[in-house]
């Protein structure tokens, strides 16, 4: 293991350097882990790495050693990467072997995990301390347990009865049903899991004891992972970032089979429909907003063997098609993924350390509580990736070692001047599509209307679905927004303040004197926190 300061995250920068640390989750546990890694003289990586273990034993609905893991690392030298741990269905899977029903939820519906794989080479390849401690923390919060939340409370009272179907009724209800608020959530099951993997590595989850023990309950459950399609799972990828410009601000974020695209897609049809930018507040922005949402998705549907075309002006055209043909009220077209929107679940992290380092990290299980079942022994929830396969030749189309599309997209906007790039605003986000609308509106609001990254997290949000509808929170829902939307052959829906529904972002806003200001989304359970 190389010393902190030789490590190349950091070399070549002085251990005084100026910068503020930050740590943005969606879980205070997560939060605390970050920060004691920080403090224990990790840098980035270890802390994002602690706090995405964390995040697999306090925020279980969202994520856990059954998921899938993405980063966006962006160096304090200024070179940015991403590590990709977007994961793949085992060799089994087919039309034939998998029904529309097994598809959704449980054993046959999930994709081989990565997050283990992602999360063990990151902090390996990039981190500083020992795998042990960067473990520890996740280790205990499933031991010691933490406080159930309402918001937790109330997403097991959605899924109760399909968990109470499976075992994981015994590891995730109290007495068969949803754990109360405030009572002390204990996961021994997946403590031992975590410790396991501490002592004897990753390398135990895809060809040791855990891996044996995955594939025995695979074939007991008539699941399709095998103990060779946990064997074939390899490190993650790493690839460049794609990028465009917004304002003459750069902004980076990960590629395909992520959802970056739609996002940088949505910036410059923003871009060229007010180039001088939008009025703080303006309904004319959100409108915009919602319909180049809905215009992304529907390029992404109707072109799925290959990305979207990133000029503005043929992303304007794409846009006043979308416009033209809602106010034509013409038929819906069948898409890939259909047009229902279901709440889904993630969860995302930023980090800084003193160095200058910046990690943006989103891991997910899929829907709210994955695949509704559990590995009883390990205590963590299988995902349901497949669910978001096609049944129909695609390229992301149901069928043995696919990669399902996701839409993930950590993103960094950074301000160049003179030759150099100084990084402004760190932010991700959850929610399935809502993801990309969310962080839109963050980016936007900062940007354009000139919010701090509190206000632009906090601030009421709409979402453009390709079904012609729009979700717009309160106190957004304007009498004149909604007459436009119904004029353009939309139907509002309105939302609830800070809806969970409307996606969860988790951001950091960084400052020219290196001080640093965190915002974790109030629709959820996140905190954010800085160290001086």
């Amino acid at each position: 293991m190389l010393a902190l300061d030789q490590h190349p995250l950091v070399a070549k920068i002085a251990p005084a350097c100026g910068h503020a640390e930050a740590v943005a989750t969606a879980f205070p546990c997560a939060t605390d882990a970050g920060l004691e890694i920080l403090s224990a003289g990790g840098n980035a990586i270890d802390a994002a790495v602690a706090a995405a273990w964390a995040l697999c034993a306090c925020e279980p609905s969202a994520c856990g050693i059954g998921g899938q893991t993405v980063l966006l690392v962006h160096r304090a030298d200024g070179q940015a990467t991403v590590i990709d741990g977007h994961s793949s269905a085992p060799m089994a899977a087919s039309l034939e072997t998998i029904s529309r029903g097994e598809q959704q939820r449980g054993y046959r519906s999930c994709t081989v995990p990565t997050t283990p794989a992602t999360l063990d080479w990151a902090q390996a390849r990039y981190g500083s301390l020992d795998r042990r401690r960067v473990l520890e923390p996740a280790i205990r919060i499933a031991a010691d347990g933490y406080a159930i939340t309402k918001l937790q409370n109330r997403q097991a009272r959605w899924v109760a009865e399909q968990l109470r179907a499976s075992s994981a009724a015994e590891l995730f209800l109290h007495e068969g049903c949803p754990p109360p608020v405030g009572c002390r959530f204990r996961q021994p099951e997946l403590a031992a899991a975590l410790q396991r993997l501490a002592e004897h590595g990753v390398e135990d989850f895809y060809r040791g004891a855990i891996a044996r023990q995955i594939a025995d309950d695979m074939r007991r459950h008539a699941g399709l992972i095998t103990e060779q399609d946990l064997a074939s799972c390899g490190p993650p990828i790493e690839r460049a970032p794609i990028c465009t410009t917004y304002r003459g601000f750069r902004i980076l974020t990960v590629p395909p089979p992520g959802g970056g695209l739609q996002l940088l897609a949505a910036l410059n049809i923003l871009a060229e429909l007010a180039p001088s930018g939008f009025d703080a507040g303006d309904d004319d922005w959100r409108k915009a907003v919602a319909l180049t949402t809905s215009a992304v998705f529907r390029d992404r549907d109707l072109h799925p063997n290959g990305p979207a075309d990133l000029d503005r002006s043929a992303l304007s055209d794409a846009y006043a098609l979308e416009r033209a043909g809602e106010i034509a009220g013409g038929a819906k077209p069948v898409f890939a993924g259909g047009a229902a929107e279901e709440p889904g679940d993630t969860t995302h992290l930023s980090v800084c350390d003193r160095y200058g380092n910046i990690v943006l990290l989103t891991q997910s299980i899929q829907s709210v509580f994955g695949a509704k079942v559990a590995h009883r022994d390990l205590g963590f929830l299988y995902n349901n990736y497949l669910c978001t396969c096609p049944r129909k030749p695609h390229p992301y189309g149901l069928r043995g070692g696919c990669r399902p599309r996701s839409n993930v997209a950590p993103t960094l906007v950074v301000q160049e001047r003179r030759g150099t790039g100084r990084a402004v605003l760190a932010l991700g986000a959850a929610g399935s599509r809502r993801i990309i609308s969310a962080i839109l509106q963050v980016i936007s609001g900062v940007i354009d209307h000139g919010l701090d990254v509190t206000t632009a997290v906090a601030a009421p949000r709409v979402h453009g679905l390709i079904s012609r509808k729009v979700w717009i929170e309160r106190p957004a829902a304007s009498n004149a927004l909604l007459a436009e939307l119904r004029m353009q052959g939309r139907e509002p829906i309105i939302k609830s303040a800070r809806n969970f529904a409307m996606g969860s972002v988790q951001a950091l806003q960084f400052f020219a004197d290196g001080s640093v200001r965190g915002a974790a989304d109030p629709r959820r359970d996140g905190t954010a926190a800085v160290l001086h």
